[in-house]
Parts: structure tokens; sequence; C-alpha cells
């Protein structure tokens, strides 16, 4: 069975990080994007099965990237969470599609259960 594939697009390295050790260990296979350029890029190479976002990051931002990813139709049903101590743009995220919105600072295992809960088939392992 192929793993379930989680593209963290965050520029703060150290977050980046704790995502990536959290969703490694539930079993996930993880990318990782420092900006949402490369965020582009990475679901451009397939195989992505969710996508969790920064807001405020260098070049493309998580709103821009969210805006982008949902005019193309081969990511129209790609769950999106988006991580943010941006408040504002939580709701902004929502309004561009958004499958569910997290405000940082966010227990990592809170965080595990609302990736878990976008998946289309919740009953679907990630290993």
């Amino acid at each position: 069975m192929e793993r379930i594939c989680v593209l963290v697009a965050e520029d703060n390295p150290d977050l980046r990080d704790l995502y990536h050790f959290v969703l490694k260990r539930a079993g996930f296979d993880v990318r990782e994007a420092e900006d949402g350029e490369e965020a582009i890029h990475a679901l451009e190479g397939g195989g992505v099965d969710l996508l969790l976002t920064d807001l405020m990051m260098p070049e493309v931002n998580g709103l821009e990237l969210i805006r982008r990813v949902r005019l193309r139709r081969e990511f129209e049903r790609l769950p999106i969470i988006v991580a943010s101590a941006y408040a504002d743009g939580l709701a902004q995220a929502a309004r561009l599609g958004a499958t569910q919105t997290v405000l940082k600072p966010t227990d990592p295992d809170d965080l595990l259960d609302v990736i878990m809960h976008a998946l289309p088939d919740r009953n679907r392992s990630p290993h």
C-alpha cells in the first residue's frame, strides 16, 4: 500500500523540522518547501496527498499558493491545511479554498488530528 504524502510549505526551519518529525512518526511520507514557489513545483511533481502551509512566507505567500493551487483542476480536491499565527489570514485562506485552518502555536498532536480528518478517506492509514 502506498503511503500518504504530505507537502509542508513553511519558511521557518524549526517548524518545518517539527512538522516533518511529527508526520514521519505518524507514518506519512513528507516533502518540504521553504516557500510557496517551491511548493508549487513540488505539487507539479505529483504524488502529494495533502498540503500543509504557512501564510507568511517569502516569494509566494500562503494565500497566493492556495489561490494558484485551487485554479488548477488537478488540485481541486487536494486537502489544504493552513497553520498560521496570522488570524485574519486564516479567514482569507478559508475563503480561497483551504480545507482547514489552525492558529499557531498549536499542539503537534492536534495538528495531526486535523490532517487525519482532512484526508479524503479518513479510514486510510498513513502507512
